[in-house]
């Protein structure tokens, strides 16, 4: 992927991952910086270690970019294109997907040049063992380079259903398969029926007629019928409305927030208004959880009223 420019392997919000240990996360920055000095350096074997060391500690997406980057500078064409697929995969939302899909497409002519294609399978959950045409290939998710043509999988893992499928590879691009794996419930063997030869069979008691008393039906007072809580139901959907809008500004706002860490060269106008955008989105938050808060309030309050009335 010659055309994309390296000064993107800076730009890794590790923070915004998901939860780790500090200790983890101190630890993955450091590996991570590493890689990146190691890249410049040209040590793409060296560099490409570390940015997987950093993934392990504490995964991010972006860092399968960084990978794919080196594979490449490697000629591992195979491994760049699962790496770029990896990336698109977590970060769905690239602003580079164009041009990531442009380097897959370059990679993919170079294994039809070679008469080969790139096959990938995805499980969910992962770690299933994976055989192709009978041949175990290890667990997913995995990568195999084959010769186009057709090719039986069977994807197997303790505890749920096998699964089996006729795949075909075509010579003019990679393959990728998503499995999602079904479970299996189990019945312990201690569990299994076991015939009571000591119980003895109830004996029968003649039939009795039954007694049914006739008790007229008397419809309820209105009064008595249960109440709508049309109010109540109101201001509860009111206090919904408001937290999620909320939520969903937060998180916006943690997210310009994120996009000012992750800039990878200085760049101060950009960061003010993205400053600007998350204090202001914040502030709208906050509001809109007070607003929550005061109409469950009123909805238990009314609920209360109500109930008494």
């Amino acid at each position: 992927m010659t055309r994309l420019s390296a000064a993107v392997l800076a730009v890794v919000a590790l923070a915004a991952a998901v939860p780790a240990r500090a200790d983890d996360v101190a630890e993955a920055k450091a590996r991570f910086r590493k890689g990146v000095d190691l890249y410049r350096e040209r040590r793409w074997r060296d560099a490409m270690a570390e940015f997987e060391a950093a993934y392990r500690l504490k995964p991010h997406g972006t860092i399968h970019f960084n990978v794919a980057q080196c594979r490449e500078r490697v000629e591992d064409w195979p491994g760049a294109l699962r790496s770029y697929h990896d990336y698109l995969r977590e970060v769905p939302d690239a602003n580079d997907r164009a041009a990531v899909r442009a380097a897959m497409r370059r990679l993919e002519e170079r294994l039809a040049a070679a008469g080969a294609q790139l096959l990938l399978v995805y499980t969910d959950p992962p770690g299933a063992q994976l055989s192709i045409d009978g041949k175990e290939r290890g667990k997913t998710p995995l990568h195999a380079v084959l010769a186009p043509g057709k090719y039986e999988l069977v994807v197997s893992l303790d505890g749920h259903e096998t699964v089996k499928d006729h795949i075909e590879l075509s010579a003019s691009g990679s393959r990728v398969i998503d499995v999602v794996l079904r479970g299996v419930a189990r019945t312990p063997a201690s569990a299994a029926a076991v015939p009571d030869l000591t119980a003895r069979p109830p004996v029968a008691a003649p039939p009795v007629a039954p007694v049914v008393p006739v008790v007229p039906v008397v419809p309820a007072p209105a009064s008595a019928r249960p109440r709508r809580h049309l109010p109540v139901w109101i201001a509860a959907g009111t206090a919904a409305a408001a937290v999620v809008t909320g939520a969903i500004l937060g998180w916006s706002a943690r997210q310009d927030a994120a996009a000012i860490d992750a800039m990878s060269a200085p760049d101060r106008a950009a960061a003010t208004q993205r400053a600007r955008d998350a204090q202001t989105k914040a502030r709208a938050a906050n509001v809109l959880y007070a607003l929550g808060g005061g109409a469950a309030a009123v909805g238990g309050t009314l609920f209360v009223l109500e109930a008494r009335f």
